[in-house]
């Protein structure tokens, strides 16, 4: 009887240990969002970490307008040898698919991961322009420092040409 009883109370504590390990795991984790809340980015510097193109589509009847914002300029001390990236991209066409119809790259190589962000994300520096934008989070394998100067994020979309963020000119650090 009593070795029942060691038994349950044993089990107890593993299941305690385990819900604790749990907690700690998830409730450690955050969204790249969540820890962003204690900046305060001025308009300048996020414009200045901010690229658009227009994308046309081979007939030039459609228009995509993509927006691409450089995190690391923002803030480089959360991000652990990535470059982040955060996408908008205004679409109002419904034949275009997003992401599946979309290809993205820096130096011909291919994303870690590409994640759709949710409006309940987003805080007071990286909002959507429109209600028919989507909003991505983007990692890539950390640049070398040759490369960090060159810069270009090539984004491609299926039917329509082309387009390049450029990263690499320097901008002035300005407080105006």
């Amino acid at each position: 009887m009593q070795e029942i009883f060691m038994q349950k109370k044993i089990f107890t504590y593993c299941i305690i240990l385990i819900s604790l390990c749990v907690g700690i795991l998830f409730g450690s984790c955050s969204s790249y969002f969540n820890s962003l809340k204690h900046l305060k980015v001025s308009p300048e510097t996020l414009a200045q970490n901010s690229r658009m193109v227009l994308l046309a589509s081979q007939d030039d009847k459609l228009k995509i307008v993509a927006k691409m914002t450089y995190l690391n300029e923002i803030d480089n001390s959360i991000y652990r040898n990535r470059e982040y990236f955060f996408l908008e991209i205004f679409n109002d066409d419904e034949d275009v698919i997003l992401p599946d119809s979309m290809q993205i790259t820096m130096f011909n190589r291919k994303p870690l991961w590409i994640r759709p962000i949710n409006t309940d994300e987003l805080d007071d520096i990286l909002v959507l322009e429109n209600e028919l934008s989507s909003g991505y989070l983007i990692a890539f394998r950390r640049a070398s420092a040759f490369e960090q100067k060159k810069i270009n994020i090539e984004l491609s979309i299926t039917n329509f040409k082309k387009g390049v963020f450029d990263f690499s000119y320097v901008l002035l650090k300005s407080k105006l």
